[in-house]
Formats: C-alpha cells, structure tokens, sequence
C-alpha cells in the first residue's frame, strides 16, 4: 500500500506492526524512491515537500506526512486512508522487511534461537521473506501499549 522514504523509517515499521503494507527502500536517492513507488503503484509517504511535489507532477499518489509524534502521523495515516487496524498488533507483518510471518513452535526454531529465550518461550513467528525469527519479548508489552495509544487517539 505504502513506500515511506528516508525520513520514515520508523513510521513504515509501525504501519507493519499494524498489519499495513509499508514498504521502506534503504539507502536510495529522491528519483529512485519515486521510480520504485511509480512502478509498484503505491502510495508515498515523505514529509519532504519537495519530493512530495515532485511526486503529485508525476501524478503519482503522495500523502505528505506533517512533523508529528509517530503515534499522531499513524492516526492521520489511519483516519485519512480507512485502514483497519481492529486486529492489531495480532496480525502484524514483518517490522524489518515487510514480509509474513509465520506462527511456528519451539521445534522448529530450536537450533536457532537461544536455549535461555527457547526455555521462555512456547510460541514464535518467522518471516517468509527475511527469516527472522520473533517472540514475544519484553518489547512486546511496550508494542501492545502503543497500539492501544493509537486505537484510543482515533476515538477521540
């Protein structure tokens, strides 16, 4: 759905904890991003003005993100495009590369993943894409609290 350029990294990686398709191309320059969102037929995300018109000249479709707290751009982000994030943070994506995880158990991570966090843990998700393998860790609660920040800003 999205392509956020290089100012929004962290953005990108909170529409994915949400479940939202956001794609974020590392290290590339202003010309490469609005090539590789034109020719993926997204939506860009930048709160760079210039790139932002230079994309709406293209005809491309842009939303141009003003300098806000994360949590603030998700509700704009959420309340202007309807994005339904009732499920969240229960059917997120990939934070690092945008990918689906995979629910699997302890068997299948057990070479991998430290006996200490394995003795912990019961249940784990591995990326399709990238192979990364999540838990729910510590940050996990610090996760669920901003969800419920940004679900309880959308009601006010």
């Amino acid at each position: 759905m999205f392509v956020a350029d290089a100012m929004l990294k962290k953005l990108a990686r909170w529409l994915r904890l949400l479940g939202v398709e956001a794609l974020y191309p590392e290290s590339i320059d202003d010309n490469d991003i609005l090539e590789f969102t034109k020719k993926n037929k997204k939506i860009l995300l930048t709160m760079d003005s210039e790139l932002c018109r230079r994309a709406r000249k293209q005809g491309m479709s842009v939303f141009l993100i003003p300098r806000r707290s994360t949590e603030e751009q998700l509700v704009l982000l959420i309340k202007r495009f309807k994005l339904d994030i009732s499920d969240a943070p229960s059917k997120v994506l990939c934070p690092l590369c945008n990918g689906t995880l995979k629910q699997v158990g302890k068997k299948d991570v057990k070479t991998k993943v430290a006996p200490e966090i394995l003795s912990k843990h019961d249940v784990f998700w591995v990326c399709k894409k990238c192979k990364k393998i999540f838990w729910e860790g510590s940050h996990w609660e610090r996760i669920r609290r901003n969800v419920e920040k940004v679900k309880s800003m959308l009601n006010d």
